[in-house]
């Protein structure tokens, strides 16, 4: 792999030594930035990496930087990183497509009338709600989600563009893990604040816990299907010592469901690669649930840690006014956008009581967004019966297009295979979280929350549309070192 990447520089550093020079100009301006030179020398050493490793490296850098430099930290850097990466992912779609819209690539038809049905349902809804216009935004927005998804979609011409991306939202995950982890040692966090009753969630420049263990969730069973492939031991060890990493930012945060969501996409691993292993995985939590139960310090630690006293942590109360509202209007929902105009009316309890000071508090955090907890719910709540539709045949699309692409591959090479299981597991597993949370499918067009599956979906189209010609021949491994 060294010696590529050497001959990459070998062919290319001739003819870019002007490129090269222009850098070097570019620099002077930190005479006259003073202080704000800081942002710009990495911005130079970017570009300078762009331009030598091509198209892919880019791409990768796009993606790392949509997911990193977009929290809620600074709203201004968020505008401008987005803004540059969709310039330079529409200059790569239309240097490979151009206006030829014949050459562009197809998806499926259920994907399509699913999408036309998603529209369908907002614009009706909105149509006849008491805030017509309250949604126009999520609309637009929605719109411009789809759009970045098809682009990601049809910029996946071989496998290695697959690997492209997974190993640009695993770099994502180990990211947000050395920040939390650094936030945890000097920023004042200790033990006690993790293990306490009213614990710290650490969340950092994601505010959302959720939406940030989102990459956990995604890293977990690529580490996983990385260990089942290698036989080495050496990669073995580096596999296990990554999803100890990766635990380290899940406990951190906290996020019961994505914990469910990770022992959900390791059992599918382990079900469909090595049933023995299944087996085992299984016992073994049996063993540890037993355990738990029956021996009381370890009950104790366990109920604390994972705030098992908290129950539902007001879910079954959020829940139960998104049902209240599902009541007053079944059909149409209340409209895209409407529920933070009318969620106050269904408040159960006094705003100035605990669990009213904790609905305004989601309510602050999630910006007036729905926070129902529930995919399904919630696009019930705004979008009526059209909504809920929609919200069950997006998983039922998912898994008829995973299942056949698994029996699809079942005789062909082992890392193909590997992966698309992987894939398969991975995107049911965020499908699992969301009856616990509304984030990371569908709706408000967030691309930290909601990508990351759209991505894993793609991939699985990709595999579902090619046809497999011949008898398999052995390929360029997937997961490379």
């Amino acid at each position: 792999m060294f010696n590529n990447y050497f001959k990459i520089f070998q062919n290319t550093w001739p003819a870019n030594i002007n490129f090269i020079l222009i850098s070097i100009l570019l620099s002077i301006p930190v005479l006259l930035l003073g202080e704000w030179s800081i942002y710009l020398l990495p911005v130079i050493l970017l570009i300078t990496l762009c331009f030598i490793f091509g198209e892919r490296f880019i791409i990768a850098l796009i993606l790392i930087t949509l997911f990193t430099l977009v929290g809620e930290l600074n709203e201004s850097l968020r505008a401008v990183v987005q803004i540059t990466d969709f310039i330079l992912l529409g200059i790569i779609f239309l240097k490979r497509f151009g206006l030829n819209f014949k050459e562009y690539p197809h998806v499926p038809k259920s994907i399509r009338y699913l999408v036309l049905l998603y529209f369908s349902a907002m614009i009706i809804s909105a149509v006849m709600s008491s805030y017509p216009f309250a949604g126009i935004g999520i609309i637009g927005r929605q719109a411009a989600f789809f759009i970045i998804v098809y682009i990601f979609y049809a910029l996946i011409q071989d496998i290695a563009v697959i690997k492209n991306y997974i190993n640009a939202l695993m770099i994502v995950a180990v990211i947000y893990v050395i920040i939390s982890l650094i936030a945890f040692f000097f920023e004042g966090y200790s033990l006690i604040d993790i293990l306490s009753k009213n614990r710290t969630r650490i969340s950092i420049v994601i505010t959302n816990p959720e939406a940030l263990t989102n990459f956990y969730i995604f890293s977990f069973p690529i580490a996983i299907t990385f260990f089942l492939l290698k036989k080495q031991k050496f990669y073995r060890v580096i596999s296990l010592l990554f999803l100890f990493f990766i635990s380290l930012g899940i406990m951190l945060t906290m996020a019961r469901s994505s914990i469910l969501a990770i022992l959900l996409s390791s059992s599918i691993l382990f079900f469909m690669i090595k049933r023995k292993l299944f087996y085992r995985f299984l016992f073994v939590i049996i063993c540890i649930g037993l355990l738990i139960l029956f021996y009381p310090p370890l009950n104790e630690i366990v109920t604390l840690f994972f705030r098992i006293e908290e129950g539902m942590s007001a879910r079954d109360y959020i829940w139960s006014m998104s049902l209240n509202i599902i009541r007053d209007h079944p059909v149409f929902g209340l409209g895209p956008g409407a529920y933070r105009y009318e969620v106050f009316n269904y408040f159960p309890y006094m705003f100035s009581d605990w669990w009213g000071k904790l609905m305004i508090y989601f309510y602050n955090v999630s910006g007036g967004v729905n926070f129902s907890h529930n995919y399904f719910l919630v696009l019930f709540t705004e979008l009526g019966i059209l909504g809920l539709v929609t919200a069950i045949t997006l998983p039922i699309i998912f898994f008829r297009i995973g299942i056949k692409t698994i029996k699809k591959y079942r005789t062909e090479a082992k890392n193909t295979y590997y992966l698309i299981i992987a894939l398969f597991a991975i995107g049911a597993s965020i499908i699992l979280r969301n009856f616990f949370n509304s984030i990371g499918i569908l709706y408000i067009g967030g691309l930290t929350t909601d990508l990351p599956f759209w991505l894993v979906f793609s991939s699985l189209i990709y595999f579902y549309l090619i046809p497999i010609v011949g008898k398999s021949k052995p390929e360029k491994q997937i997961f490379q070192t």
